[in-house]
This record gives C-alpha cells, sequence and structure tokens, in this order.
C-alpha cells in the first residue's frame, strides 16, 4: 500500500510501522490491546481516545550522520554497511522548520568541513545531529553530536549563518560522546550559541528548554495529556501534589492552579534546574523541584505526605518506585505510562 511518506514507499525508514494501516483502524487497535491490558481490573470504560495529525507533529529529530565531508549524509545507517547512510531531510512528521533546517546543515556540514564520524575506522568527528523545534514559540535548538572538540571552532565560526538562514534558531550546542558505541548523546554539552535555553508554549505554560531537556513529542497530544491529568486534580479540590519522573515539570505546571502545594522529583539535574527557572518566571512559590532518583525519596515523600502522586516514568516502569508509592499509600495515583 502506497502511504504519504515517500521514505516508507521506497523502503529507505521502516521507523513508522503502522503507516500503511488507516489511523482509525490504528486507534482501534490500540484501544482493543489496553482493553486487553487491563481486563483483568475493574475499570470504567476508556474516555475517547485524542487524535493526532498524522504529518507535520513530530517536534524532535535524532539523525545519524554518514558520508563524506564533501557528501554528508543525513539521516539513518544504511543495511549492511553501517557507514552507508540513508538521507532521511524530509520526514513528513517533521514540522517543516526542521526539514527546512536539516537542509542547510547539509551544506553546513561540507562548510564548516566537519567530516562524518566512521564507525569501521572509528575516526571522523560528527556523529549526528539534534533538532526541536516548538510550535508555541516558533524557536528551534540544534545540537552537534561530536566525538571530540576538534570541530568546535569551526562550528562557532559558521554558525551565524545558519542563524542568519533561520532565525527561529536560537540554541546551538555541541554533545561530546567520545564512546565508540551505538550511544547517540554523552555526558558533556557545550553551549555555542549566545542563548543557552529556547522558549516552549504549550497551552498557556511557557517553560525555558535547555537542549537536554525532555519534552513529549507530540505537543499538540502533549497539550491534551497535562490538560486531562490537570482537570482529575482539579476535581480533588487543594490538595498537596507530588510528580516522580517530573523531567521539567510539566504535569505540576498544569496542575499548579488547582493545588496547594507541589514537589517534583527528577534525576536529570540540568531539568531541575529549568523547572526551577520556571516556576520562578511564572510566580508559583508553592512548587518544588528536587533532583534525586524516584526509588530514594523515601523520606522526602514522608515528610511532604503528598495526597496525589503523579508518576510519568520511562518506558521501563516505576521500578523501585512502586515501593515507594506502596509504603506512602497516597489517597490518589495518577500514572502518565511511556
Amino acid at each position: 500500500m502506497k502511504t504519504f511518506c515517500g521514505y516508507f514507499n521506497r523502503g529507505t525508514c521502516g521507523s513508522c510501522e503502522l503507516i500503511s494501516t488507516e489511523y482509525g483502524r490504528q486507534l482501534e487497535l490500540k484501544e482493543s490491546e489496553l482493553r486487553g491490558a487491563l481486563a483483568p481490573l475493574a475499570v470504567p470504560p476508556l474516555l475517547p481516545t485524542v487524535r493526532s495529525r498524522t504529518n507535520t507533529f513530530r517536534n524532535k529529530a535524532k539523525l545519524v550522520v554518514t558520508g563524506t565531508v564533501a557528501a554528508p549524509v543525513l539521516g539513518l545507517w544504511g543495511e549492511g554497511d553501517l557507514d552507508a547512510g540513508r538521507e532521511l531531510l524530509d520526514c513528513p512528521l517533521h514540522f517543516p522548520e526542521m526539514n527546512s533546517l536539516l537542509h542547510s546543515l547539509k551544506a553546513f556540514v561540507t562548510e564548516a568541513k566537519l567530516e562524518p564520524y566512521r564507525i569501521a575506522t572509528r575516526t571522523g568527528e560528527l556523529k549526528g545531529l539534534i533538532v526541536f523545534y516548538s510550535e508555541g514559540s516558533s524557536e528551534l535548538y540544534l545540537r552537534f553530536v561530536l566525538r571530540s572538540k576538534e570541530a568546535l571552532d569551526r562550528i562557532r565560526k559558521h554558525a551565524p549563518t545558519l542563524s542568519r538562514k533561520h532565525p527561529g534558531l536560537k540554541c546551538v550546542s555541541a554533545n561530546i560522546q567520545p564512546v565508540p558505541h551505538a550511544i547517540l548523546e554523552g555526558e558533556e554539552e557545550i553551549i555555542l550559541s549566545a542563548q543557552e535555553t529556547i522558549e516552549h508554549r504549550i497551552g498557556d505554560v511557557s517553560f525555558t528548554l535547555g537542549p537536554r531537556g525532555f519534552v513529549q513529542t507530540n505537543q499538540a497530544v502533549a497539550l491534551e495529556l497535562y490538560r486531562t491529568a490537570a482537570s482529575w486534580v482539579r476535581e480533588l479540590g487543594k490538595l498537596k501534589f507530588a510528580e516522580l519522573f517530573c523531567g521539567q515539570g510539566a504535569f505540576s505546571f498544569f496542575a499548579a492552579p488547582s493545588i496547594e502545594e507541589g514537589l517534583g522529583i527528577e534525576i536529570n539535574a540540568d531539568a531541575v534546574f529549568k523547572a526551577t527557572q520556571t516556576a520562578e518566571k511564572l510566580g508559583h512559590t508553592h512548587l518544588e523541584f528536587k533532583c534525586a532518583d524516584a526509588k530514594d525519596v523515601g523520606t522526602e515523600l514522608r515528610t511532604f505526605a503528598p495526597e496525589v502522586v503523579l508518576v510519568n516514568p520511562p518506558r521501563k516502569g516505576l521500578g523501585a518506585s512502586a515501593q515507594l508509592i506502596l509504603d506512602q499509600l497516597p489517597g490518589h495515583v495518577i500514572y502518565s505510562s511511556c
């Protein structure tokens, strides 16, 4: 079946496994699977499913860079030969502003003489590119994933050219990833632009977002997710609210008008710093964010004694944090499943 994606039709990219299935049918299949998973429990009927646009909704792109300085390839690893890439500059899921920047980056790699990394020989500098676009603010950030710091001066020198062509590009950084394995990001992030963050607006909430911050990739659906959770919190009255695995605190900020006091727990120190900045900017003095592993905050939860706990764990689930909730036994638990 031909789809709206030429890359899928040509076999270049198979990431969207269900793309050849009509979107309404996709939702039916997923709803059926969810009902099956919940069958042993006494749960009420599902609320109506929030539908997404089928294209131009994804706000983040992570692409590897292969090829040569003169002819770089931005996209996916090739089949068989890991150094042979598959170009992916016009993914229909991406916002057009992202794809426009990717086209400019292809020329930028050549201009700045950024040698693509080669797995076979462990040579070269540029491993990947990460682009993020905020629909609410029309701002972008760009991250170069590099093997070392060798190319930093060349990127700084040529970056103004990108900014002039793409006025929405506000933050540029380099992520240093020296490990010769299939790990896209390293621990060290070096800001190369005057601006260290971008503004990321979701609904009525404006976040301070840094290059390492995590946000949902489908902003329209994320907005409904946060609004739905906030509406449930509002129904409960002014209670103490804790958010585990809070990231930059999206659920906390949407629930903020309806709670007495809020505590966010997140292991990523940069995300906690940005969440604290956002709270200060919005005047939410009743929100506090702490950097800690969610499984190790038993003392904090007992002291804070939340009546509502919202959890937003990664794909692996709650893990040891489940015991904390069982020990605390709050009156209400809201689970946002990855």
